[in-house]
């Protein structure tokens, strides 16, 4: 399938790269590799990303790739990326605090 990313999508893995090249060239190219790798993967099985409802957008897939998110449709045959961010500070779950502090 083809795969196209949104102007937000596009506008994130830009920034990301030029912030991870500041710190580390090889951060940079680890995280090139990784939108590659994603890229693969949703061409070949867009239907193997998980679908829920705690994804924030309606219909969309999502695909993890080592630590980040790539939230896409299936429009056609086309695979739209719309979101990538960065798994790191992304609740995955809710957890409940009780306040039970007892030791």
């Amino acid at each position: 399938m083809k795969v196209r990313f949104s102007a937000a999508a596009r506008a994130f893995v830009s920034a990301e790269t030029k912030y991870l090249a500041t710190a580390s060239r090889a951060g940079a190219e680890r995280f090139r590799d990784t939108v590659r790798r994603a890229l693969v993967l949703v061409a070949d099985f867009p239907a193997s990303g998980i679908s829920d409802s705690a994804i924030p957008l309606t219909g969309a897939r999502r695909m993890i790739v080592n630590g980040y998110l790539f939230d896409y449709d299936l429009i056609g045959d086309v695979v739209w990326i719309q979101t990538v961010r960065s798994s790191v500070n992304v609740q995955t779950i809710a957890i409940e605090d009780d306040r039970d502090y007892e030791g």
